[in-house]
């Protein structure tokens, strides 16, 4: 468009399978350029678009591409995820013929971060200096005491104590001990530990990563996720293990676009280390025994929900939503009838759905003026809604009723909460919070 704003034209339509990050000028002033990342996979690449006709152009394909700075000197800046070290994050750059678009030469390594990652860059007008942020992600699981009907919550404590990756799923038979996985070991396992306790309890270990651990609507079995490495394009698998862990048995392999699982940020961004709490597939499993549990898997533009049971396996389809997956958040409730859902970002106003199993009527909750949300949980007792918002700042925990009255619970500055488990008697909240640490850091170039 036109500096005022005037004669506004597209460019190009963004398919939904992928994620775009950008635009960005080319030095020249002649070509968009923007990075494109497939989701559920590592395959990414950096790209023009001319202005004048359209055409498109590969500057460069690489697996786990995460952003890029093309500076006035010719050079393409950009850091990568690396594919051969766990958490292992670089910045390369690599000289680009303006004229051509081709590559000049080889990419030449600037930095080798080993757990952290690269984050905002400025570039000096000649392109000598960088300052970027390197910055460490970890996820802890806190339990805190509600009160007055889950209307307030009294001071959390910390449970893991860990630097890694920690996320709640679900409270063990018997509501004393809280169900949660961590990458502690290096790929994500399941433990339990007491509410009261500093010690977990492996489950289930091993090389692949478990997941969102539960316990079956029949009180019998742990059922949790299986997925693969990074690495590796399987399906992934919904497990059920005896309560005390061991070996699983296979429930189910999931389909869909993301068969092969996939983790967001609460804005929507694929995540290239697969540490968060919200992705696909997903399932829940209620608490009432006559209810099934309910796997969600996506494909580009929709969220398909079907029936299963541990021992039997994938039932009926019981509902398929128009929905973006990066920004689709939901829970089921503890009868198994209904499902809660909504969207990071929506542009109906924000609210949250409840959607009937039964007879497939809709429901708003609305949310305003609260915005960005992110997460959704039922209390235990299924009449009240736990939301979780994200922004850049910080997040917010609140306690809504289904007529939509808003009881906020905490308020937080610089930390996030993810996904919120209450035990089941609604007595205590189990959630995740998301902390990032991250320093400046200056890099000369040559």
């Amino acid at each position: 468009m036109g500096s005022n704003g005037v004669a506004p034209r597209p460019l190009m339509d963004l398919e939904n399978r992928y994620q775009f990050r950008g635009p960005k000028w080319s030095p020249d002033g002649r070509q968009i350029v923007y990075l494109r990342n497939k989701f559920g996979t590592s395959e990414s690449s950096i790209e023009t678009r001319s202005i004048s006709d359209g055409a498109t152009t590969i500057l460069l394909a690489e697996p786990g591409l995460l952003d890029f700075w093309w500076t006035q000197d010719g050079r393409l800046i950009y850091s990568q995820a690396a594919a051969s070290a766990d958490s292992t994050f670089d910045l390369w750059e690599l000289g680009i013929n303006s004229k051509t678009l081709r590559a000049i030469g080889e990419p030449r390594r600037l930095t080798r971060w080993v757990g952290h990652s690269p984050g905002f860059v400025s570039i000096s007008a000649d392109g000598k200096r960088i300052v970027t942020t390197a910055g460490y992600t970890q996820s802890d699981v806190y339990v805190a005491e509600l009160e007055a009907n889950g209307r307030k919550l009294k001071p959390e404590r910390r449970l893991t104590l860990d630097a890694r990756s920690d996320w709640p799923g679900g409270w063990a038979k018997g509501g004393k001990e809280i169900l949660f996985s961590s990458d502690r070991n290096g790929s994500f396992n399941v433990f339990k530990q007491f509410a009261s306790s500093q010690e977990p309890q492996l489950l289930i270990g091993g090389k692949e990563n478990a997941r969102s651990p539960q316990i079956s609507p029949d009180g019998q079995w742990l059922v949790y996720m299986q997925w693969s490495d990074r690495q590796h394009s399987v399906p992934v698998r919904i497990m059920r293990a005896p309560q005390s862990g061991g070996l699983g048995q296979t429930v189910l392999e999931a389909h869909g676009a993301f068969a092969s699982g996939v983790t967001f940020s609460a804005t929507g961004e694929q995540d290239t280390e697969m540490k968060e709490a919200r992705g696909f597939p997903d399932f829940r499993c209620p608490s009432s025994p006559a209810a099934s549990c309910i796997v969600a898997e996506a494909d580009q533009d929709s969220v398909i929900f079907t029936q299963f049971d541990p021992i039997h396996g994938r039932g009926s389809e019981v509902a398929r939503l128009q929905a973006s997956p990066s920004k689709f958040f939901w829970d089921l409730s503890p009868d198994g009838l209904r499902i809660a859902y909504g969207q990071y970002g929506s542009r109906s106003g924000e609210h949250v759905t409840i959607l009937s199993l039964s007879d497939h009527t809709n429901r708003e909750v609305p949310l305003n003026p609260w915005t960005n949300l992110s997460s959704v949980s039922w209390s235990a007792a299924g009449r009240d809604l736990f939301i979780t918002t994200s922004r850049r700042e910080g997040s917010d925990l609140l306690h809504v009723p289904l007529d939509g009255k808003v009881d906020v619970l905490r308020q937080l500055t610089g930390r996030w909460f993810g996904i919120s488990r209450p035990s089941p008697d609604d007595a205590q909240l189990a959630f995740g919070l998301r902390t990032l640490d991250s320093n400046v850091w200056l890099i000369e170039t040559k």
